[in-house]
C-alpha cells in the first residue's frame, strides 16, 4: 500500500513519532483532523484529476510503444504486399515468355500467338 509514495511502515512511523509529541489526546485529534483532510482532498476535484493525469503519464510510453508497433505493421504489411505484387509480375512476365518461347518452338517461323 502506497499513499503518496509513503509505505505501510512509514506512516506507522509517522504515526508513532506523532503520538510521542504530541502526547496520546492531541496524537488522536491532531490524527483525526489529517484523516479528515485527506478524505476531503481525496473526494475533492483536483485529485480526481490529478489521479487522472497521473495515469494517462504512466500510460502514455505504451501508447506510444502501441503505436509505433501498429505503425511497424502496417509498414510491413505494405511491404509484403508490393514484393507480392513485384512478385505476381515478375512471375507472369516468366509466363508469358515461356508461352512465347515455347509457341515459337512449336510453330517456328510464326510471329503470331497461334498460327
Amino acid at each position: 500500500m502506497k499513499i503518496l509514495n509513503v509505505g505501510a511502515l512509514e506512516i506507522l512511523f509517522i504515526v508513532l513519532l506523532a503520538l510521542i509529541i504530541l502526547g496520546p489526546k492531541n496524537a488522536v485529534k491532531a490524527l483525526g483532523d489529517v484523516g479528515t483532510w485527506l478524505r476531503k482532498l481525496r473526494d475533492s476535484q483536483i485529485w480526481q484529476d490529478f489521479l487522472t493525469t497521473s495515469k494517462e503519464i504512466q500510460d502514455f510510453p505504451k501508447k506510444m510503444m502501441d503505436e509505433v508497433e501498429i505503425k511497424k505493421t502496417l509498414d510491413e504489411i505494405n511491404t509484403s504486399s508490393r514484393l507480392d505484387r513485384a512478385d505476381v509480375e515478375k512471375k507472369t512476365r516468366q509466363e508469358t515468355d515461356f508461352t512465347k518461347d515455347f509457341d515459337q518452338n512449336i510453330y517456328p517461323g510464326s510471329t503470331d500467338d497461334h498460327p
